[in-house]
Formats: C-alpha cells, sequence, structure tokens
C-alpha cells in the first residue's frame, strides 16, 4: 500500500508558530492583536490576516531570514522521523499557510533536505513586504488549499496522512486517512468528533509508525 505524509510546517515542525512570534517581535502588537480578534471571531479571513499583517510590518528580507535562522526552533525527533521516512520510502510534503521563503531558509539552517514544500511566498521591497498566495496561481477552486492538495495525493496514494496543530489545518483534519493532531487541532477534533491520533513532538509520531526503529538518530 503507497503511502503519502503531508505535515504542517508553523508549530509543527517547528515548536511555535513562527509568525505570531515574528510579529509579537516586530510588530505594532496592538494593532496585531486586534487583527487576530477579528480573525478568531470570524470577522475576517486568514488570507486577508495576513495582507494587514504584512502590510503593517517594516522589516527587510535580511532580518526577517535572520530570525528565521536563529530564534526558530526544529520540533524534537523531527530528524529521526524524516529519516525513517526516507529508509521506508514514504514520502513527505510540507503544505503550510506559512512562506516558503522562511521554510526554505530554516531547513537550509537545520541541513534539512529533499522535502517539497507548497506554500505562500513574501516579496520583499525593502522593508515593506507583500504576500503572494499559494491559491492564487495554483488553485482553480475556491477552496482551502491544503484540502485541494490532500485532494491531489489522495489520488496518487492509498494513504495520505496529515500531521498538524493549528487553525489552517482544520477543513483538511475532516479528509484525512490518518491524522495525527495536538493544540488547537486538537481541541477542534474533539468537538467536532474527528478521529485523531494525538502527539506532543515527532518521537510520538515515529513510534506509531516506526516502532521497530531507534528512537534516536
Amino acid at each position: 500500500m503507497s503511502t503519502k505524509i503531508l505535515c504542517d510546517f508553523d508549530g509543527t515542525i517547528t515548536t511555535f508558530d513562527t509568525n505570531t512570534v515574528l510579529f509579537d517581535t516586530f510588530g505594532d502588537k496592538n494593532y496585531i492583536n486586534k487583527l487576530r480578534r477579528q480573525y478568531y471571531s470570524g470577522q475576517i479571513d486568514l488570507k486577508t490576516l495576513a495582507i494587514h499583517e504584512f502590510n503593517h510590518l517594516k522589516i527587510t528580507e535580511e532580518t526577517y531570514l535572520n530570525y528565521i535562522k536563529n530564534d526558530v526552533v526544529l520540533q524534537r525527533g523531527f530528524k529521526t522521523f524524516y529519516e525513517n521516512l526516507k529508509k521506508a520510502n514514504i514520502p513527505i510534503a510540507v503544505v503550510s499557510g506559512g512562506f516558503i521563503n522562511g521554510i526554505e531558509a530554516f531547513f537550509n539552517e537545520n541541513g534539512i533536505e529533499g522535502i517539497p514544500i507548497y506554500a505562500n511566498r513574501l516579496i520583499f521591497n525593502g522593508d515593506e513586504i507583500k504576500v503572494k498566495f499559494y491559491e492564487e496561481e495554483n488553485i482553480k477552486e475556491n477552496t482551502d488549499s491544503k484540502v485541494q492538495l490532500y485532494r491531489k495525493f489522495k489520488k496518487e496514494y492509498d494513504k495520505v496522512i496529515f500531521i498538524g496543530d493549528g487553525h489552517t489545518d482544520v477543513h483538511v483534519a475532516k479528509e484525512a486517512d490518518c491524522l495525527f493532531a495536538k493544540d488547537y487541532l486538537e481541541e477542534y477534533c474533539i468537538e467536532n468528533d474527528i478521529e485523531y491520533l494525538k502527539w506532543e513532538d515527532f518521537y510520538d509520531i515515529n513510534d506509531y509508525l516506526f516502532p521497530k526503529e531507534d528512537k534516536y538518530i
């Protein structure tokens, strides 16, 4: 049986949401918190939130990438998990509501190679930032990009496993053959009676998928 892994990035492969901390560090907290309240209450969608947040933020690409490389932390067990996926010839891809600039820089900094990334992109012009959304060029239907990517890979593989933690993962969680959930996503699954496997770090997922492999590399 063929298997594919789809994995969120922020708060999943990393220990925290890189964008949340980015705005907390470099942005106007009062303005950002106002936007977040509007998002969580359903007044604005994720795309509108991102546009307003980055229109407000004034940092250069160098500052952004230095933050990604120096401050963002890799989730425990991810390298072990990835090595075992490669041994088993199980492909993995990142599907993220975040930004490919930061994800690529983070992977390079941590010596992680060969993982396809499906994400948005930040366009820098000095200290001004615009967001180029993945779905604008790649998704024809007005549907969550993670859902569309999941459905695409489901046509190619017998089983597609999704790993996530947050708000941007809730729609794909409803369709996943096998779902690993934590934090907000776990709460959502409980409230909506969605079957899931609880995890805290990638050692948990590794133990579930590769019980006979060494836990630490």
